[in-house]
């Protein structure tokens, strides 16, 4: 400055003209210029006689300073004359209101100067710094200035110069923080550099509109990855245009317009206009966005801008993408939008964010006969995954009404797709598509959830239509995978079950029953389906059903009982219920009841002959054993012919076939064989008393006699040398204990002292004691011997004797303990 200082300015300075105050002022200026040695400041360093002079720069020495037409004339010149200002603004001399006009029109003029490569980089950030301190100032230079950037910066019709003050102003930091505003008597007033109503009065004449149209205007004009405009206004944005523009609804449109454009041309995703909000927390745009027709823009504004979004403008959101999706024979699918941005998006959305109206839209594009082959893969695979990813068989949470709910398969039914009167029509085109298709594993959930409304919604017709479709798609699942299988065939029959809850059709019992061999995940599903048809307490019995036991029976056999595995319920259970049946009818049976025993003394036979080499015969054996002894007990001895019984009475006492494991079945047998046969029972009884076969005959049957009570005699003085101990004997006599003792005591043989005492050895014998292998046989004569002994002449002694044997030390505790239970026995 010290050509243009001495050239230009110098001689203004005169000191003539100015007050002491002012000299002050100039001196310190010189000295802030380095100009020391001058004249004209030796001059004014002299001309201060008092030291406690007040330094005043005032606008006369403003204008002194500043304000010099003649030097702007030369813009290299003007431009190295505002850069040497530094010091003296720094300082706080700041320009009068006519030396910053002037200055304003200068740079104005010397612009293209400016931005040309002709000017060094230091002058230009010589300038710069001035013009930061001048725009921060509290002096009438602050707000023209900051007026000229704006404007310049805002003005796309110059771009480069334009952009030039952009980058000058961002590289600063000048359009933001603060400026000065004069307001009376040098008042300044200082205000932020955001967007309110006194920003737009001093920058744009309160006309918000204007401002507004600007903000559109400059967002989508920027060289791409490049600072622009935008990162200057973004620090502007506050609450109160955000106000603007929830009043405004025309503008708010406008400016996701220009925000969408910036993201098309400029690729920039920046969100702080689209997230502006008022004071009571409302974002005025991204509700606009929620409420409008959309367009691709609008579906990456969405795509990118979800986490401000409320709830119920996410719920709105999610509607206009699928309107989007809609539209125009759905050619949205195809560009370039759906596959980088709302393909993605959907994808990756919950459940929960869903609304309701996905589902129709899902069913429509991806429809077996109407949906484009191109889409349907893309949505199935969008919405599958999201409606039935729940591991449990449970429809999602979606949204209706802006609140989570519940869907339920009547909901889908009655509401959604409205197939209450119209089911086979609407079925048919899924039916055919099989088990693999998406929508066929979401209506298997819908009908599932609903099963047991099913029978409510639907009459019989219906009902038969829905259980050939889930049959259809039962079998369609032969060629699938088995995750599908797993998930889906369990539901087919839980459906079904549903259905044929109360079904007299066998026939489709049956079919779905053999469903079972499609998949092992449904095996024992399927068998206790048809046990429950089959087998139902609840329902009355009929002979065709009694004829199904028995014919499955084979079934079970020939499997080796993994095939009608509900038949093993069955003869453990139904045997009484079975005869309880029998009983109640007037009509002649016994031709059926013939068949129906043959049969199953046919397959008894067959596995007693075969149980010695696999286990399963032997369960077999014993569940026919338990069905017929329950039968036959419950069963009237008149409802059997005396073919039948002598036929059941001879396989009985066959040793090679009967029921010798099982004494019910055998003394029931006996008892009907009695009822039929009276005259045959005695001789009977003699033929099995000599094959040791009492057994089959109930002991009320059994007479006392001498060759009973002989034998009995001789089994118990003989049963260590002879190695028998026949419990059989036994029992019939303490059964019929009352008739024994009156039979000894009109012996005269002996009988009676030889019997007890026999009893009384038995009771001494260790090899007879508890917890040996012959504890029955001991057992029964230690209850025999207090049955006769009891109250006799010779109890006492027995007694007394007994004491003595327990107490000697010689038996070991358990026998001990037994013995003196016995003396118990005999003294109570």
């Amino acid at each position: 400055m010290s050509v243009i200082f001495k050239t230009k300015i110098e001689a203004t300075l005169t000191n003539s003209t100015l007050n002491p105050n002012e000299t002050k002022a100039l001196v310190t200026t010189l000295e802030l210029l380095n100009y020391q040695d001058t004249e004209t400041y030796i001059q004014a360093k002299n001309s201060i006689t008092n030291q406690s002079t007040t330094s005043v720069f005032t606008n006369v020495l403003a204008q002194k300073l500043y304000y010099h037409p003649e030097v702007y004339a030369d813009q290299n010149q003007g431009l190295a004359f505002v850069a040497s200002w530094f010091p003296l603004i720094d300082y706080g001399f700041y320009p009068d209101k006519k030396s910053s006009d002037l200055l304003v029109n200068f740079l104005k003029f010397s612009l293209s100067l400016l931005t040309s490569k002709t000017v060094k980089k230091s002058l230009q950030t010589r300038v710069f710094n001035v013009i930061k301190l001048l725009v921060q100032s509290p002096s009438d230079a602050s707000l023209p200035i900051s007026k000229f950037l704006l404007n310049t910066a805002f003005d796309t019709r110059d771009y480069l110069s334009s952009d030039f003050i952009i980058q000058q102003c961002l590289k600063h930091d000048i359009l933001n923080g603060q400026y000065f505003v004069n307001q009376t008597n040098q008042d300044y007033t200082s205000h932020s550099f955001k967007i309110n109503q006194t920003f737009v009065d001093h920058f744009y004449l309160g006309d918000w509109t204007q401002l507004i149209s600007n903000i559109h205007h400059l967002l989508p004009i920027c060289k791409p990855y490049l600072p622009n405009a935008y990162n200057i206004i973004a620090h502007w944005f506050t609450d109160d245009l955000a106000q603007f523009y929830a009043t405004n609804l025309d503008y708010a449109v406008q400016a996701l317009q220009a925000i969408k454009e910036r993201y098309a041309f400029i690729e920039d995703k920046s969100d702080a206009l689209l997230n502006i909000k008022t004071n009571e927390g409302l974002y005025p745009l991204l509700h606009t966005l929620a409420n409008k027709t959309w367009d691709s823009g609008d579906v990456i504004l969405f795509k990118l801008n979800t986490k401000n979004l409320t709830q119920t403008q996410l719920d709105a959101c999610y509607l206009r993408l699928l309107d989007w999706l809609t539209v125009n024979e759905s050619s949205n699918f195809y560009n370039e939008t759906f596959k980088d941005y709302a393909k993605p998006f959907l994808f990756d959305s919950t459940t929960n964010a869903l609304p309701v109206a996905c589902i129709p839209f899902w069913f429509e594009k991806c429809h077996p006969k109407t949906g484009i082959e191109t889409q349907k893969t893309v949505y199935n695979d969008l919405f599958l995954h999201a409606l039935t990813k729940n591991p449990k068989p449970k429809l999602p949470v979606l949204r209706l009404d802006n609140s989570d709910f519940q869907i339920t398969g009547a909901y889908l039914i009655t509401t959604v797709f409205k197939i209450e009167d119209n089911l086979k029509e609407w079925l048919d085109p899924f039916e055919t598509a099989g088990i693999n298709n998406p929508l066929n594993q979401f209506l298997i959930l819908m009908f599932y959830d609903a099963r047991e409304a099913l029978l409510k919604l639907y009459n019989e017709a219906d009902c038969e239509v829905l259980q050939s479709f889930a049959l259809a798609l039962a079998h369609s699942a032969t060629e699938t995978s088995d995750t599908i299988k797993t998930k889906n065939l369990p539901l087919l029959v839980s459906i079904l079950s549903s259905l044929c809850k109360t079904s007299g059709n066998f026939t489709r019992v049956n079919q779905i029953w053999a469903l079972k061999n499609i998949d092992h995940a449904i095996k024992d599903q399927c068998n206790l389906f048809a046990q429950s048809h089959y087998i139902n307490i609840k329902a009355p019995l009929k002979l065709n059903i009694i004829q199904s036991w028995y014919n499955f029976l084979g079934d079970y056999y020939y499997s080796l009982t993994t095939e009608a595995v509900w038949v093993s319920h069955m003869l453990k259970t139904q045997g009484s219920r079975t005869g309880i049946y029998f009983n109640s009818l007037k009509d002649d049976v016994t031709f059926f009841l013939n068949k129906s025993i043959h049969r199953m003394l046919h397959f008894h036979k067959k596995s007693k002959q075969k149980q010695e080499s696999n286990s399963v015969f032997t369960t077999i054996t014993t569940e026919i054993e338990t069905y017929l002894a329950d039968f036959l007990q419950e069963l009237n001895p008149d409802k059997l012919d005396q073919h039948t019984t002598k036929y059941i009475y001879n396989y009985s006492i066959d040793k090679s076939y009967g029921f010798t494991d099982n004494n019910t079945l055998d003394k029931t047998i006996a008892n009907i064989y009695n009822f039929h046969f009276k005259e045959e029972a005695t001789t009977n009884i003699n033929i099995l008393r000599e094959h040791g076969l009492l057994t089959k005959i109930d002991a009320k049957d059994i007479p006392i006699d001498n060759t009973l009570i002989t034998k009995a005699l001789h089994n118990l003085e003989n049963y260590k040398t002879e190695t028998t101990n026949n419990t059989e004997l036994l029992e019939v006599l303490s059964t019929k204990i009352v008739a024994f003792k009156s039979w000894l005591t009109q012996d005269t043989t002996g009988l009676q002292a030889r019997f007890i005492q026999a009893l009384y050895m038995t009771l001494l014998d260790t090899d007879l004691a508890p917890e040996t292998p012959l504890e029955p046989y001991g057992n029964l004569c230690r209850q025999l011997f207090v049955q006769l002994a009891k109250d006799s002449n010779m109890a006492m002694t027995y007694a007394l004797g007994l004491k003595a044997m327990a107490n000697s030390g010689a038996y070991s505790d358990p026998l001990k303990t037994t013995l003196l239970q016995v003396i118990n026995d005999l003294n109570a």
